[in-house]
């Protein structure tokens, strides 16, 4: 098998799922995947790209189900790639392309990994794949087609869609995500007016400027009552795999980090301004009183916080100033226990492979959908690891890329783990 000839013919696929573009790029993984004796199928549902399942069955008494996603985000602006996002090219030791980070890259490592077993007679464990093309959207549809599609992907574990390596280029593994509650707090008034009626006029955006000044600290505390009651902590061996030095976060968000690093970003919720608005933003001067403001909120929310009951406590608290608030959006955090069977196999495999200890978040700083996965499919153990990307792989980004030594690595790493979790 030509490993990388295989993978560029994957990344040159446009599979932009914000564009609408997706369906070629689930074709080829079926193709693939059947010419290699895999078991697969588009199953087209409500959403324009398919999803793409497949199976293989040797008998075992347990299921390991792959979760990946093959769409990408937009490549624009375009100027600021140095090479055609969709023509993969290596510079460097580098494999420079859209998608070849998050997703493709670790999806493909993945399944040829597991092909080279299979064809060897030595995959000991049952496998699912559930390969999803509007990740990059939200997943709109998912769980619509969990719920319709659930038996067919039982599975005892699930390995979410890759994390490479850490800050400290050590093995990264992840064992849950962040929640979220996204809201906009808007105060209007009947009209803009001259700013002479200050003193008898509200203003709407000094309105939200005082219950924005309520709901957090200098510190980042957040003051919303009862909003830490149901914080779980981490323990102390979960707090002994975040060894990271901070200067490698510095490194990776090019400021100074604040006191706590790693485990203040892993282990405590947050309420953070996505975006603000109000008045007169034009050149030059304009003294108004402005009718409107809004300001967008997203809390990240950690196990066992729940992002309908943060609501109602945020309504409740700012009740007083009158201000509308606005739902976009909410998922609930996940958190997979590290001495859970498919953590420990993870840490154990990936020290055997890469010699040193992992760096193992207890659940990652973002958001997934792993807990409504969870939920529909009944699977408690899910872990994110075996992926080929780095902290400088500028996914989302231009001039995406990897190593092509860590494309190989994570091959290996994912014939590690199977065979620790066959065992």
């Amino acid at each position: 098998m030509d490993y990388l000839k295989d993978l560029f013919e994957f990344l040159k696929i446009d599979t932009t799922s914000a564009k609408g573009k997706g369906e070629e790029g689930a074709r080829f993984l079926v193709d693939y995947m059947k010419e290699n004796g895999i078991e697969a199928e588009l199953i087209q549902h409500k959403s324009k790209n398919p999803y793409v399942y497949g199976e293989i069955n040797v008998g075992a008494s347990k299921t390991l189900l792959i979760y990946n996603h093959y769409d990408v985000q937009p490549v624009e602006p375009l100027d600021k790639w140095n090479t055609d996002p969709f023509n993969p090219v290596i510079k460097d030791n580098k494999i420079y392309a859209r998608g070849v980070g998050d997703d493709k890259g670790s999806l493909l490592a993945r399944l040829q990994a597991i092909i080279d077993l299979m064809k060897e007679n030595k995959l000991k464990i049952n496998i699912k794949f559930l390969y999803e093309g509007e990740e990059e959207i939200g997943s709109p549809n998912m769980e619509d087609f969990l719920k319709d599609y659930h038996e067919k992907f039982k599975a005892d574990y699930i390995l979410w869609e890759g994390s490479g390596r850490a800050p400290n280029n050590a093995p990264q593994i992840v064992l849950g995500v962040k929640g979220l509650l996204y809201v906009e707090l808007r105060k209007k008034t009947p009209k803009d007016l001259h700013s002479m009626y200050a003193p008898i006029a509200e203003n709407p955006v000094w309105d939200l400027v005082y219950v924005l000044r309520s709901l957090r600290d200098e510190s980042g505390r957040v003051l919303i009552p009862h909003f830490y009651d149901k914080v779980k902590k981490l323990t102390e061996e979960e707090k002994r795999y975040l060894n990271i030095d901070e200067r490698y976060l510095e490194q990776a968000i090019e400021q100074k980090v604040q006191e706590g690093g790693m485990l203040r970003l892993v282990e405590e919720p947050t309420c953070n301004i996505a975006g603000i608005y109000g008045g007169y933003t034009g050149e030059g001067s304009k003294t108004v009183i402005p009718s409107y403001s809004f300001v967008k909120i997203d809390f990240r929310l950690v196990p066992d916080q729940d992002p309908e009951e943060v609501l109602k406590l945020l309504k409740e608290y700012i009740a007083p100033y009158g201000i509308e608030i606005v739902k976009y959006g909410s998922v609930r955090p996940y958190r997979t226990s590290i001495n859970s069977e498919i953590a420990r196999a993870l840490i154990n495999s990936a020290k055997r492979v890469y010699g040193v200890e992992p760096i193992v978040l207890p659940n990652s700083p973002g958001t997934g959908p792993m807990e409504m996965i969870s939920r529909h499919l009944n699977i408690k153990q899910i872990a994110d690891g075996v992926g080929v990307d780095n902290y400088g792989s500028n996914i989302h980004s231009f001039n995406e890329n990897i190593y092509v030594d860590d494309y190989k690595l994570g091959m290996m790493w994912m014939k590690e783990l199977l065979a620790e979790l066959s065992r």
